[in-house]
């Protein structure tokens, strides 16, 4: 698997090839849908680059059909929001941008991989639609910023006690918020029940505009 050292040189000399701003750019290749892929696959597209097929979003890469978010550069500041035809979030997505400070995530959302926002620093809040059904491992670790997570699932992702959802993200003092009648449910779940402070609340309406 590459390490976002490897995709930030993918994205420089991608941007050296195309004329333009490689925000405009969107690599569209099918076999990365699940993966980040190898750092080999990944030159061997560059090396072909010229075959491919691109279109322009922002400065995050895409599969084609715009359902799987890949990768999101180190250098993102800001606030951003995922396109609802979204589905997935790739492993390390959002991993060290450090200068994100909210990210909203679509309704549409199924998965969230492994460490997608590890050491996001600037992030304070997140919302996570009941929509989502799987999580990978260390997802928020050492989101240090955070301090707000509101849950839409009435029931409790079942989660590995051992998948670190919330390493280093301070527990303690953080909020967790849950739809009404389900803090009991949180308090007993893995994970979900490191918060100390679980509150109810009656509606997530309002959240579209926290992000």
């Amino acid at each position: 698997m590459c390490n976002l050292d490897e995709y930030d040189m993918i994205f420089n000399r991608l941007n050296s090839k195309f004329t333009g701003d490689i925000s405009k750019n969107i690599l569209t290749h099918e076999p990365l849908i699940c993966n980040c892929g190898t750092y080999n696959e990944l030159t061997q597209l560059l090396d072909e680059s010229m075959k491919m097929e691109f279109s322009g979003f922002e400065t995050v890469l895409f599969n084609k059909q715009l359902t799987n978010l890949i990768h999101c550069p180190v250098t993102a500041k800001g606030s951003y929001i995922i396109p609802d035809t979204v589905e997935t979030i790739g492993i390390e997505a959002f991993a060290k941008c450090k200068n994100v400070t909210s990210v909203r995530i679509p309704l549409s959302l199924k998965s969230i991989g492994c460490l997608a926002f590890e050491s996001c620093i600037s992030l304070t809040t997140i919302l996570i639609p009941d929509s989502v059904i799987e999580m990978g491992f260390r997802i928020f670790s050492n989101c240090t910023g955070l301090t707000s997570i509101y849950v839409q699932a009435k029931s409790p992702m079942k989660l590995d006690i051992d998948s670190d959802i919330f390493y280093n993200v301070d527990t303690d003092n953080g909020i967790l918020y849950v739809p009404q009648g389900t803090k009991k449910y949180y308090q007993h779940a893995n994970q979900w029940r490191k918060f100390k402070n679980i509150i109810e609340t009656e509606s997530f309406q309002h959240l579209s505009t926290l992000n």
